[in-house]
């Protein structure tokens, strides 16, 4: 295991910026009726918390060393995928569906694609402690909206 530092990431910061930029466009260009109201309000579940404390350990903690380069390739390999999931649902008029609806049949793209980015650039980056929290934010964000998509359902 890699030796952590309380030091600013700055890989952290790019790393975690760089999957946000879609999230903040949307926040921009969203209709009204896609922003769901819970969402607007200032509260805390277990995704909120998860992901809170990963983005902290993402940009808080900072290893000495890089791991495998390959990490990085497959991890700039699904940002590809989760912009194209983005691009998907700008390009077709921002119609709510295609926010959750399957890509290469992976179903919840955005939610699966940004978590396997996150999961390899903490294994490039070294940052054991960021990874674990990302598992955690990862399956309480996939699940989320797993099951908002089956209540669209019906």
């Amino acid at each position: 295991m890699e030796r952590l530092s309380l030091a600013l990431s700055v890989p952290g910061i790019i790393i975690f910026l760089l999957a946000m930029i879609p999230s903040f466009i949307f926040m921009l260009l969203a209709p009204e009726e896609q922003m769901d109201e819970e969402r607007k309000k200032t509260h805390l579940n277990a995704e909120e918390l998860s992901r809170d404390f990963f983005a902290f350990f993402l940009i808080a903690f900072s290893a000495e060393d890089y791991g495998n380069v390959i990490y990085l390739v497959v991890a700039v390999f699904f940002l590809a995928l989760y912009y194209i999931a983005w691009i998907r649902y700008f390009r077709n008029g921002r119609k709510a569906e295609f926010l959750t609806s399957p890509l290469l049949s992976i179903p919840v793209p955005l939610a699966v694609f940004s978590a396997l980015y996150y999961a390899f650039s903490c294994l490039f980056i070294n940052n054991t402690l960021a990874l674990g929290l990302c598992v955690i934010y990862a399956f309480f964000n996939i699940k989320s909206n797993l099951k908002k998509t089956k209540e669209e359902k019906k």
